[in-house]
């Protein structure tokens, strides 16, 4: 039943992705672009668990838990770009600054080459609930594969994903107080709820991101386009 769930989210999370790309295709903007990045392998990160209970322990698995991985840590920081983006298109005085972009950009460049050098200092261990079967950095207790396993392994902590919403939901609340427009904030208060540890794997944390994501590309093709359209010659 877990493993229908992350399959039932990889497909939804794949659905977000195709609706991004035919809209940027249909109106090209910057942000939106940015997103697509990330969200271009957001899909895999469920599927990946979806199949480890067929895929068994072993390579091939393990070489998609290092894509997954390196998927997330360098793609996800970009969001902080796109939250400085959303803030300059959506007509706050603040965010016009170069300076304020430049940190957002800063950010960004910090926890890429924070987080991403996990991969190169960091294992991966096998991590069973359920029917699935998945490679972590940690293995959560009550979720070992065999006797002695529980703990093992370093525990990434989510700072940049924790930040990141944070900033974006406050974003959105400014958003939806000046533009009347909630579905950012609404997005954003679905994913920190989601993300909430549970014992069960991080399968609600999964379900929250093409909500998340989805409410993201709303408003890059809300406030993108129209600056676009703004910026067009008459």
């Amino acid at each position: 039943m877990i493993t229908f769930g992350y399959s039932v989210i990889a497909v939804i999370a794949f659905s977000c992705f195709v609706f991004g790309v035919r809209a940027y295709i249909s109106e090209p903007n910057k942000i939106l672009f940015l997103i697509l990045i990330n969200t271009s392998l957001l899909w895999f990160d469920s599927f990946v668990t979806a199949i480890g209970q067929y895929t068994g322990e072993g390579t091939l698995l393990l070489v998609m838990t290092y894509i997954r991985y390196a998927a997330h840590w360098l793609t996800l920081p970009l969001l902080f770009i796109v939250a400085g983006m959303i803030l300059r298109a959506a007509d706050f005085k603040f965010a016009q600054s170069k300076y304020v972009m430049g940190l957002f950009c800063l950010i960004a460049v910090f926890f890429i080459v924070y987080d991403f050098r996990y991969m190169f200092i960091l294992d991966f261990y096998p991590v069973c609930y359920a029917e699935t079967f998945r490679y972590a950095t940690q293995v959560p207790i009550g979720q070992e594969c065999s006797p002695g396993m529980a703990g093992m392994g370093y525990k990434v902590l989510p700072i940049a994903p924790i930040l990141l919403t944070l900033i974006l939901l406050m974003s959105g609340i400014a958003i939806w107080i000046k533009h009347k427009w909630p579905w950012l904030a609404v997005g954003c208060a679905v994913m920190l709820l989601a993300a909430q540890p549970t014992p069960i794997g991080p399968i609600l944390s999964n379900a929250g991101e093409p909500i998340f994501i989805f409410a993201l590309m709303l408003a890059a093709i809300k406030f993108g386009s129209k600056v676009k359209k703004e910026n067009s010659p008459a």
